[in-house]
Parts: C-alpha cells; structure tokens; sequence
C-alpha cells in the first residue's frame, strides 16, 4: 500500500486532504483513483488507512477508514548528535538515520568542523534535512518523524547531556569498546545521547570537556572510519544494545 505523509492540520476528523506534489504523485505517477487505498503517517505516531473519495493533481479527498498506533518505534529515545559534515554527506546521514529509528538529531559546530554556512545557508539546510527525514519516513514504515535541531556548537552541545540516561562519545582514540556499555542491573535507558565527531574528529581537549559533562568515551572497534560511517554504525550498535535490534529486545 502506498504510503503518504500528512500534516494533523490536513485532517479533519474522518476527512483527510492531499495536496501540491503529494497529490500530483497519487493522480499522475501512480494513477490511483477513487475508491483505491492508502495509507496516511502524521509523522507523531499515528497512522491511517485511506480511502481515495477524489483525485486531481492538485487535490486528492481521502476519506480515513481505520486508525492504528504504530508500533514501528524504538523502544529507546536516540540521539545522535553530529559533527557537522559537507552536504551530500548530512543529506545521506538524515535518511539512513531516520530509517534505523532515531528519535532526534543535533548538528553542532566544533573545533575541527569544516563547513561553517552562514545563517541562511543554514536555514536552507534545516528545510532540506526535514524534507529528506521525511521521505525516508514514508519509505520505512515508521510513523514519528525526528526531531531535527538547529546547529549548535560544541559546549552549549554538552550541556544538553543532562537530560538523557547514558551519553556516550565514541573517538577514535578510545580504548574501550562500545561491547562494555554497562547494561545489566541497571534501571531501564529510556534515553541516550550519541556523539560523532566531524570529518576531523574529535580533539582531545573536546573528548576531556565531553567526560566532564558525564560522557563515557568509547571505540567503535580498530579501524578509522569515516565521520558518515561511524554515526550509520553506532545508531545500529546503540539500537542493539538498548533498543530493537538486537538482544535486548521484546
């Protein structure tokens, strides 16, 4: 069943309503037509069958026949805040990230970033991420759209720590590996912040700021890998060791 995302505003109790590229994809592309189903996410946890009462490529009229919680969702809170990267490479980053159920993502700026747009170039680059978590989120079947903030630098970062159960800093230069996580006899981790350096990684002055904000550093194993890389590899480890990928899960 095809998928499309909806804003709550595009609903109206049992009425929903397609509109701009959305309805010209449903009526032109894939020539659905009245009487023809749909599924509906309104990117907050809910989702919807549809059924197409109108079409045009301008407007398409959905009449909403069952409603259902998802139960896509990680169990676990995550995110994953990164250094920031060269576009193309963000832009990869946001739907890869979006389809292994992070919950949040924070760029930030620090030492070693290179790109540094200024604020319209940013503004433009936020609209673009939300666009891209988006799509991604049709294609995978959750239903909660990321959160996505603004770029922040590096110790307003750090500071954010406090709210989330385990934070973690994985550098290249860490001994431990991400296997010693202490798991057991501990109460439930509903929250975890992740911390993935830019294109230059981390300094050790950064890495020593991190462990004073009560991040716990670790190794993502013995090879260097890209900034990309790392961020894709420890979404997937952390969803294994504290969400649903992996042992831990119900």
């Amino acid at each position: 069943m095809h998928r499309f995302y909806i804003t709550t505003d595009a609903i109206n109790g049992n009425e929903a309503t397609l509109t701009g590229q959305d309805a010209k994809h449903l009526a032109t592309v894939l020539r659905l037509k009245p009487g023809d189903r749909v599924e509906l996410v309104d990117g907050k946890g809910t989702k919807a069958k549809a059924e197409i009462r109108s079409v045009t490529p301008r407007i398409a009229l959905l009449a909403i026949v069952e409603k259902s919680e998802a139960i896509s969702e990680s169990p676990v809170h995550i995110t994953i805040a990164q250094g920031m990267l060269k576009d193309k490479k963000m832009d990869m980053l946001i739907r890869h990230l979006t389809e292994l159920g992070i919950c949040e993502w924070l760029p930030f700026f620090s030492s070693r970033s290179i790109p540094k747009p200024d604020a319209k170039r940013l503004k433009s680059r936020l609209e673009r991420w939300n666009r891209i978590s988006r799509e991604a989120l049709k294609q995978c079947g959750r239903s909660m759209v990321p959160v996505i903030g603004e770029p922040l630098q590096f110790m307003d970062l750090l500071a954010r720590g406090a709210e989330f159960d385990e934070r973690i800093a994985f550098w290249e230069n860490a001994t431990t590996p991400i296997g010693d996580v202490p798991i057991q006899d501990r109460e439930p981790i509903e929250r975890v912040i992740v911390l993935i350096g830019p294109e230059g990684g981390f300094s050790e002055d950064e890495i020593e700021a991190a462990k004073n904000n009560g991040f716990d550093s670790y190794s993502l194993g013995p090879r260097i890998l890209r900034a990309e890389t790392a961020s894709i590899t420890s979404a997937a480890l952390v969803q294994h060791f504290f969400g649903d990928l992996g042992k831990n899960n119900s």
